[in-house]
């Protein structure tokens, strides 16, 4: 199920520069799907996204119920697809709904109140981490990494450090 997706990342700056195109690579990623409730429901704002993508790279921003009723209906079975999830809770939410993943990356989450940073570039607060801990109890594993360079960190060595 779902043999398609190559990398399931959250990272709030969705489709970027350098890391976007590192990892597409690196994956041999030919789409990505961004989902969001409200990047899908803003045509403006997807054109952004789909703009800013490498070149040659289809770009579909779909609504969280679109990914999940295409997960069921087997659209993601085949093909090469970088996933991306602007914020924790989304992803979370997608797994409520039955979709389950092999592998969930966090990539990038800003710095604020109450967050700790856990590698540099990601930080996270308790209920981020609870929100991590259920989608790895539905079967994923949960690494945090920012860029193909560093080093994964697990969700138990990352939950360890908020504490």
């Amino acid at each position: 199920m779902m043999e398609g997706i190559r990398l399931v990342r959250i990272d709030f700056r969705l489709i970027h520069g350098q890391v976007i195109t590192k990892w597409s690579k690196l994956t041999d990623v030919k789409s990505i799907i961004v989902v969001n409730d409200e990047l899908a429901a803003d045509e403006f704002m997807a054109d952004i996204y789909v703009i800013a993508a490498p070149p040659g790279m289809q770009v579909d921003v779909i609504s969280k119920e679109q990914f999940v009723q295409g997960a069921k209906d087997g659209k993601f079975d085949s093909g090469k697809i970088l996933v991306l999830f602007k914020n924790i809770e989304d992803a979370r939410e997608v797994v409520e709904k039955g979709v389950t993943f092999k592998q969930v990356q966090v990539g990038g989450l800003g710095s604020g109140n109450g967050r700790t940073s856990v590698v540099k570039g990601i930080s996270v607060d308790k209920t981020d981490i609870a929100n991590l801990t259920f989608v790895q109890e539905q079967g994923a594993e949960v690494t945090f990494q920012v860029t193909p360079e560093e080093p994964k960190l697990s969700l138990e060595k990352a939950s360890k450090k908020v504490g």
